[in-house]
């Protein structure tokens, strides 16, 4: 599977490089491109975010043998939900993540390694549920159910052996 990440807004310089090569089985590469969209319909001006259902809808639909996800800097809500780090249609083969509420809070000399990690892990969630796969039971699977920046940090940017089974058998 082919994983197309697409830069909505300004980008951190060499984050999608870095995401990209940090992808795991069964992700074998892809490219990298821009999402030229406006945000002006999805943000919610009483809350001061960007809906993540409406935003997803901007998202184009991949190719076959392709995934598509969108990186942003904007802070994202759903209806019930105070914020999200990202979202997918599952089993859509598309998503969005934000990198607006995982910056390490504490600067020191691995923040841009915790930062890079944290986008990576949520870029493997999102893509796992765009896959098809729902949250899991395995606290360090990407898969598993993030809340808060530092839930991330306990992830691995990989799935859990089955986690792993289910997407080959897709």
């Amino acid at each position: 599977m082919n994983v197309r990440l697409l830069g909505l807004g300004e980008v951190p310089p060499k984050l999608a490089e870095a995401v990209l090569a940090g992808l795991p089985r069964p992700f074998s590469g892809g490219e990298i491109g821009r999402l030229a969209v406006s945000l002006e319909r999805c943000y919610d001006r009483t809350r001061a975010q960007v809906d993540a259902a409406c935003l997803i809808e901007q998202v184009p639909e991949p190719e076959p043998d392709w995934s598509a996800l969108a990186l942003t800097g904007v802070d994202l809500f759903m209806p019930a939900l105070t914020y999200v780090f990202g979202v997918s249609h599952l089993g859509g083969r598309r998503g969005i993540v934000s990198w607006f509420r995982l910056h390490p809070e504490e600067e020191d000399a691995d923040t841009q390694a915790r930062f890079t990690r944290r986008i990576t892990t949520e870029v493997v969630h999102e893509l796992g549920h765009g896959m098809g796969l729902v949250h899991c039971v395995v606290p360090d699977c990407a898969m598993h159910r993030s809340l808060w920046p530092e839930g991330v940090d306990l992830k691995r940017p990989e799935y859990c052996p089955a986690c792993l089974a289910t997407l080959t058998s897709l």
